[in-house]
């Protein structure tokens, strides 16, 4: 009798911590796409500053007329 409780007990243990595997892979995975999401988008950010900076480092100044008295 001893024996059948045990396997019963040994494969809902085993039912249990194969769920609760499936259930970190699902959370590493949104937790991966997440970051994978947020690289993405510092590194657009970044490009975008970078674009700004040049843009405003190639343009000239622009003069202003002096009023006349």
């Amino acid at each position: 009798m001893t024996s059948i409780a045990r396997s019963k007990a040994e494969s809902r243990l085993a039912a249990i911590q194969k769920s609760q595997k499936e259930a970190m892979n699902e959370q590493e995975e949104r937790t991966l796409k997440t970051r994978e999401n947020i690289s993405r988008l510092r590194a657009l950010r970044l490009a975008k500053e970078s674009e700004d900076r040049d843009l405003n480092v190639t343009k000239k100044p622009v003069r202003r007329r002096q009023k006349a008295r």
